[in-house]
């Protein structure tokens, strides 16, 4: 069996044509079988033993990825900032080469694109499939928590003005509550409309703890996107798919980051498994977060974890799920409105 493929002999290779090619078993040493999935920013193609993400050259707000060039470096970026947390999972990054009008992973000839390698973890240990199964092993829960406590203990704290950190997270908020609001999505106005208007009026009134996480340096440069499915609960515990595409993205309060991994464990139905990250952070680094503070961070999460969902609906491969990506966004938006009824009663007793 061979690695390689004829294919056109212009210099032009559709994503299309790539992805063919990769859906091959046969392009990669030892596999059986591949499954290909398709994510907004990514194709990632599993095999036996290996996984490979292909970057698609697409262009967002937050990133862009239409340069060869720029998916070289963004490659090389997500095995970098990885490996505090994921250890040797990520293997590295290999070519997808053009010799002699033939396609091949490696080898000889012209890099046309490049994919990022890692060692493929078992999907029982996913902590979002155990949580859903009920097999979630307490003690290596605990090990996780104890690394990821680790990690941002390590971290050294990011320089900010707290007045601009306020600004960045009221420009976030007004932004999410304008899409939202978009009548395309036909969504609930007076909902929406509510969220936006608690979690301003508390990010204003409640100013001074903002302020302080900055002057005890909290804010580091974090996972970006710590949630269940990236963390394996196998024997060697790993995080992976820190964002590697926009550092800003990384910045964030500790005690953000945790409460979004608490808020998506909630939506899988466990309400103990967050906490017990954010117990062992808090006995490991004596960071005393105020819960209020947490409810906030987990209403907003939830408030973009709602335009997010939504957002599946601008893209014509999702509509057939229309249904679903809008039950998701109302499920999210009752979340963040219910955390937002506990900013409200914090405000009234102020």
């Amino acid at each position: 069996m061979t690695s390689e493929t004829p294919i056109r002999h212009d210099k032009s290779y559709s994503l299309n044509e790539k992805v063919e090619f990769l859906k091959r078993p046969e392009v990669y040493p030892f596999a059986t079988h591949v499954d290909a999935l398709e994510t907004h920013m990514s194709w990632v193609f599993l095999t036996d033993q290996y996984v490979y993400k292909l970057k698609k050259p697409v262009y967002y707000d937050f990133l862009d990825f239409r340069t060869l060039e720029a998916r070289y470096d963004y490659c090389m970026e997500e095995v970098r900032i990885n490996q505090p947390l994921a250890g040797d999972t990520y293997v590295g990054i290999v070519a997808l080469k053009m010799h002699q009008g033939v396609m091949q992973l490696n080898g000889k000839g012209e890099p046309i694109d490049w994919l990022v390698k890692m060692k493929r973890l078992p999907e029982e240990h996913m902590l979002h499939n155990a949580i859903k199964e009920g097999n979630v092993h307490n003690e290596l829960m605990r090990q996780a928590a104890a690394m990821l406590a680790d990690f941002y203990i390590k971290s050294p704290p990011i320089g900010m003005a707290s007045q601009q950190y306020r600004k960045n997270i009221l420009r976030d908020i007004e932004q999410i509550g304008k899409e939202l609001l978009k009548g395309e999505f036909k969504l609930q106005e007076f909902l929406i409309t509510t969220i936006t208007t608690v979690l301003v009026e508390f990010l204003t009134k409640q100013a001074e703890l903002f302020d302080q996480r900055i002057a005890d340096g909290r804010l580091i440069e974090a996972h970006g996107d710590l949630r269940p499915e990236h963390i394996c609960l196998a024997p060697n515990l790993v995080i992976i798919d820190r964002i590697e595409f926009n550092k800003d993205l990384r910045i964030m309060d500790v005690a953000e980051e945790l409460s979004f991994l608490a808020l998506e464990c909630e939506m899988l139905g466990s309400t103990t498994i967050g906490q017990l990250f954010l117990s062992v952070y808090k006995e490991k680094s004596l960071d005393e977060i105020p819960d209020i503070l947490i409810s906030f961070y987990k209403a907003k999460r939830a408030f973009l974890r709602g335009k997010l969902s939504i957002h599946h609906l601008l893209e014509k491969r999702y509509r057939s799920d229309e249904q679903k990506w809008r039950s998701r966004c109302n499920n999210y938006l009752l979340a963040a409105n219910a955390y937002c009824q506990q900013l409200q009663k914090s405000l009234t007793y102020d």
